[in-house]
């Protein structure tokens, strides 16, 4: 199913934008080679798990339980794989948890200020929380505590400026957490946007900017990927008076060793726009819109050996979502009776096609109503979904909850309700 494509390139246009583009990137010095995969450069010690959190919300996995922290960040929630219980992430007998949207005296308040991210590193949970020691403009540190809640610290304040806070996501990868963004800035009396990523060292909190852009560009966003040594970044706009051009995409790698950036590739014309990115391989890499404006086929992108060709196509409008092993092609429907899902390998060979079972959400107290999805994590056997549930019973209005499908010889064969929060 692979279809080779033409992507407008140019050198020119890549140095010409340097001069307004505020970046750090070096000169494209990249050599890629076939043999090493994803798998074979993980190490689950000291590597983050791409399968979960590389985007808002975020989820994370240990040997017992599922850790979640929603959007709004109030409370973090976890699940026991062994007992099934779930519920805010408190040991204080006798405590109304979430029970109010602000409860100070809950140990599971970490009032991770929206970012919707919790990592886990080194037998430890990490986020990114409000704080008020007046060592921060912006009021926000790292926390870390215990799978279990307890023994909460502290790590280090964020000195940063707002527009450097990662609140696009973080992600705790060979010692350092790195955090990525999007913020709308005023540059020269005009309004632009900045995009940027920087890494923190865990044990002095010193700071280091990897990369950023300026411009006056929408639909902007970045996605990253750990893979090994290297850091994938993808980086995706729109320039808003000129649509002819389709979104531009540019994938940098920095080598955390010997601290340098360099630029992978890039290219316009692309349809659909905020691309995410998974590196199968050093040279297979996958990229694919969330959002798609072809209401009629569906594309995942593969670069390999400098040129892009279509790797997977599906007829129809679906979010294509890039998990281990597999796409997964959700249908853009509000109607909880009209989801359609098609989940294929590399290949393109159908793994799974159907509707999708929501018996899952019947767990949930009173009859909540359909929302839409927010995240999906995980890979060809076991899929994760973060969805959004109305439920006007609640202060909020929504839900966020995790629900995982087990996926055996082209069936679903189990669904399971994971954690869910309140706020």
């Amino acid at each position: 199913m692979k279809l080779s494509i033409s992507i407008l390139m140019s050198v020119f246009l890549f140095f010409s934008c340097l001069s307004c583009w505020k970046t750090v990137a070096n000169e494209p010095t990249f050599s890629p080679t076939a043999d090493a995969t994803y798998r074979e450069v993980y190490n689950p010690d000291t590597d983050f798990d791409n399968r979960f959190g590389r985007t808002n919300p975020g989820m994370a996995e240990t040997e017992d339980a599922y850790y979640f922290i929603s959007t709004l960040g109030n409370y973090i929630y976890y699940y026991d794989k062994l007992s099934a219980e779930r519920g805010v992430l408190c040991g204080k007998p006798e405590c109304m948890h979430d029970s109010s949207e602000t409860n100070v005296d809950c140990m599971g308040w970490v009032h991770a200020s929206g970012t919707g991210h919790v990592n886990y590193y080194d037998g430890k949970l990490y986020y990114t929380g409000y704080s008020n020691y007046g060592d921060s403009q912006i009021h926000e540190s790292l926390y870390r505590m215990d799978p279990d809640g307890s023994n909460r610290e502290r790590l280090f304040p964020f000195t940063c400026t707002n527009q450097y806070f990662p609140s696009g996501g973080t992600a705790l990868h060979r010692g350092k957490l790195y955090g990525w963004g999007d913020h709308p800035i005023v540059d020269s009396a005009e309004a632009k946007r900045n995009v940027n990523l920087s890494c923190w060292d865990l044990e002095t909190g010193e700071s280091k900017l990897i990369y950023e852009r300026t411009d006056s560009v929408s639909n902007s966003k970045l996605r990253v990927f750990f893979f090994g040594r290297y850091v994938y970044i993808c980086d995706s706009f729109f320039y808003p008076n000129n649509s002819e051009r389709g979104c531009t995409v540019i994938i940098l790698r920095w080598d955390i060793v010997k601290e340098q950036l360099e630029t992978v590739f890039m290219g316009e014309g692309f349809g659909g726009s905020y691309y995410d990115i998974w590196v199968e391989a050093e040279n297979k890499i996958y990229i694919a819109p969330i959002f798609s404006e072809n209401f009629e086929k569906t594309n995942v992108y593969c670069l390999s050996n400098g040129e892009v060709s279509i790797a997977v196509s599906v007829e129809g409008a679906y979010c294509p979502r890039l998990i281990e092993g597999a796409f997964a092609f959700l249908a853009l429907s509000n109607n909880i009776e009209e989801q359609h899902v098609i989940i294929t390998d590399y290949e393109g060979n159908v793994l799974y096609e159907g509707g999708w079972s929501f018996d899952a959400l019947n767990e949930l107290p009173g009859e909540p109503n359909w929302g839409s999805f927010a995240a999906v994590y995980g890979d060809r056997d076991t899929i994760y979904i973060i969805y959004y549930v109305n439920d006007n019973r609640i202060a909020s209005g929504m839900r966020q909850c995790i629900v995982r499908y087990d996926i055996q010889d082209g069936e679903i064969v189990d669904s399971k309700l994971l954690c869910v929060s309140k706020w």
